[in-house]
C-alpha cells in the first residue's frame, strides 16, 4: 500500500515541526505544512493529500473550520481536527464539517495514529437491514430496470440512468437526474441485486455510474455537481474498469 499522504495545517510553528517528524517516523508522506486556511485552499487546487491535520484557530480571515467547509466543496478530503477548542459550541460548529476525528490537544500521537488509520478503513456497514423489509424496498428486478417503492406505487428506475447510489447505514439513496429514492437495503445488498455492467463501488458509501462521470481526481469523481470520494482499496478496480469502458 502506498503511503498516506498528510496535509498539516497548523499555526504553531514548534506544534507544526513536531507533529511533522512525528508522522514521518510513524511511516506516513507530509506533503505540506501550513498555517493558513486560505493557503490550504491554494494547495488544494494543485494537489489533493490523502488526508488533512487542522487546527481550528489558524493565520488570517479563515480558522479551520471555515477552512474544511470550503476544501470539502471541492474536494473530498478525510479531515482530523487537531485543536485546544473543545467548547461546545466549537464542537458543534466543527461536526457540521463531518471530520473523521477530534482531538484535543494535548493529545498523543498513538491516538492521532489510530484515527488516521481509521480513516482509511473501508468496512461494510456494521447495521444490516431486515431483510423482509429490503425486499419490500426493491420487490422487482426487470431486464436492466428496478422497481422502488414511492408512496404508495411502484416506480421503475432504469439502471443505466443512475448516477449513484450513497448509504447511510442500512438505507440507500438511489440519485437519478430526475429525482432521488431512498430504500432499506445496504449498499452491499443492493449492488448484489443487480447485474448492470456500469455500475461499481467505489467507497464504503457509494456506488457510481461509470458512464455518468464528469471528472477524475486522485482521490474522487465529480458526477454533475457532486464529488465523491473513492477508497483507497477500490482505486485499482476503478482505473481499470474505465480503460475496458
Amino acid at each position: 500500500m502506498d503511503k498516506v499522504r498528510l496535509l498539516i495545517i497548523e499555526d504553531d510553528p514548534i506544534i507544526s515541526t513536531d507533529l511533522e517528524r512525528a508522522m514521518i517516523k510513524l511511516g506516513y508522506e507530509v506533503i505540506d505544512t501550513l498555517e493558513s486556511g486560505e493557503e490550504a485552499l491554494d494547495l488544494i487546487e494543485r494537489d489533493s493529500p490523502d488526508l488533512i491535520l487542522m487546527d481550528i484557530q489558524l493565520e488570517g480571515d479563515l480558522d479551520g473550520i471555515d477552512t474544511a467547509h470550503l476544501i470539502s466543496k471541492k474536494k473530498p478530503i478525510p479531515i482530523i481536527y487537531l485543536t485546544s477548542n473543545t467548547d461546545p459550541g466549537t464542537f458543534n460548529r466543527a461536526k457540521l464539517t463531518q471530520p473523521h476525528s477530534f482531538l484535543s490537544k494535548p493529545f498523543r500521537f498513538t491516538d492521532l495514529k489510530h484515527s488516521i488509520d481509521l480513516a482509511f478503513l473501508d468496512p461494510e456497514p456494521n447495521q444490516e437491514a431486515d431483510e423482509n423489509d429490503e425486499q419490500a424496498s426493491i420487490p422487482y428486478l426487470l431486464n436492466n430496470s428496478i422497481f422502488v417503492k414511492s408512496k404508495e406505487h411502484l416506480v421503475k428506475v432504469k439502471l443505466d440512468e443512475i448516477l449513484y447510489v450513497e448509504a447511510d447505514s442500512c438505507y440507500c439513496k438511489i440519485v437519478t437526474p430526475q429525482k432521488e429514492f431512498v430504500i432499506v437495503s445496504t449498499l452491499k445488498k443492493f449492488i448484489g441485486s443487480v447485474s448492470e455492467g456500469a455500475l461499481l463501488r467505489i467507497h464504503r458509501s457509494y456506488v457510481i455510474n461509470l458512464n455518468k462521470i464528469d471528472m477524475i481526481g486522485d482521490t474522487y469523481v465529480v458526477i454533475g455537481e457532486k464529488s465523491i470520494p473513492v477508497g483507497r482499496s477500490h482505486r485499482e478496480t476503478l482505473f481499470s474498469m474505465i480503460k475496458r469502458f
